[in-house]
């Protein structure tokens, strides 16, 4: 928690003075001063959000003030400690509010309302917690509603049935004048195919299916536009190859087409590729070629299976000579 304040106030406090904040060094300097001050029966060490507060707002800007600020504290505890501890802290908190309420941005809260409402909820939920409790119990529950957050956006992508427009495959939804192939359904999903949508990609696919049958259309294929896709998982890939059966049953075809070198390459390894194939499927790297390929009668499909094995092998090598020189050079100590 005390790192999660450090990042959130550290990463502020960089954005409005245009400095580079480092999270990691962040990490390595508080995990030094903990272990150092477990030697010494100290406190646990965080940073003083309260103290960054005010020394920027009165204009510090290097180490000197922390130098000062740590004499302060030491000569107040040797010698004020005894006057201090008659001071009322409600006479304190101006001190902390003065500097803390420049940090208070109401824009920011305005602008997520009206453009990502999941975004406001979880910054309402912070700044409610701190103000109830303390600035690390608002932290812990925005970090935790993020995870949440997050692992609903990935459970609800969005989805598209998607045609041509001038060389581009757009949303119907937006583009309803696009071109569609006429015995082809093409699908996109906007993320990678994770545990937690696999299956909604499935049914979107069968549905999108069923839907153009039910307009009278013959469909032979069922295309998915792999250029949003920068990662599957073995659920999803488990998720393909019983789509690819599904729709062999009903003898139709599975295409992942415009596909990336490492998605290509991972559908490759994991059997996915093979799998497809058995069922009448194929991958391709262009989008443009698989539209070709299938309105075509009988198409060869043989030109784009070795594309996509050259690429496979392209991608490896490359991997290889990125560990073997870049990664050696990456790592090596300067003269």
């Amino acid at each position: 928690v005390g790192f999660l304040e450090s990042v959130a106030v550290g990463g502020k406090f960089a954005a409005m003075s245009k400095y580079i904040f480092d999270p990691n060094q962040e990490l390595l300097a508080l995990g030094l001063a903990n272990l150092v001050s477990s030697f010494m029966s100290g406190f646990p060490v965080t940073g003083g959000f309260s103290r960054s507060a005010v020394n920027v707002t009165f204009g510090a800007t290097s180490l000197l003030a922390v130098v000062i600020s740590s004499l302060l504290v030491l000569l107040s505890v040797y010698v004020l400690l005894p006057a201090i501890a008659l001071i009322p802290l409600a006479s304190m908190a101006p001190i902390i509010i003065q500097g803390a309420i420049v940090f208070i941005d109401v824009h920011e809260f305005k602008v997520a309302f009206k453009s990502h409402p999941l975004e406001f909820l979880v910054m309402l939920v912070t700044l409610v917690v701190s103000l109830g409790l303390t600035v690390k119990e608002g932290l812990l529950a925005g970090f935790i509603c993020s995870v949440l957050k997050t692992l609903y956006e990935i459970a609800h992508p969005n989805f598209a049935l998607v045609g041509a427009v001038q060389g581009a495959y757009r949303d119907l939804r937006y583009f309803p004048e696009a071109d569609q192939p006429p015995n082809a359904i093409v699908v996109r999903m906007d993320a990678q195919v994770h545990f937690a949508n696999a299956n909604k990609l499935k049914d979107f696919v069968l549905k999108a299916v069923q839907l153009r049958e039910s307009m009278g259309d013959t469909i032979e294929y069922a295309v998915v536009d792999g250029k949003s896709l920068n990662s599957i998982d073995m659920t999803g890939c488990a998720m393909l190859e019983r789509l690819s059966e599904t729709l062999a049953a009903r003898s139709q075809k599975l295409v992942l087409a415009n596909l990336k070198a490492p998605v290509a390459s991972l559908l490759h390894t994991a059997g996915v590729k093979r799998h497809m194939q058995k069922n009448g499927g194929q991958l391709c790297l262009d989008m443009g070629e698989a539209i070709d390929l299938i309105r075509q009668p009988g198409p060869d499909w043989s030109g784009a299976a070795r594309r996509v094995d050259l690429l496979v092998e392209t991608k490896s090598c490359a991997q290889k000579v990125v560990t073997v020189t870049v990664a050696p050079a990456l790592t090596a100590e300067g003269p």
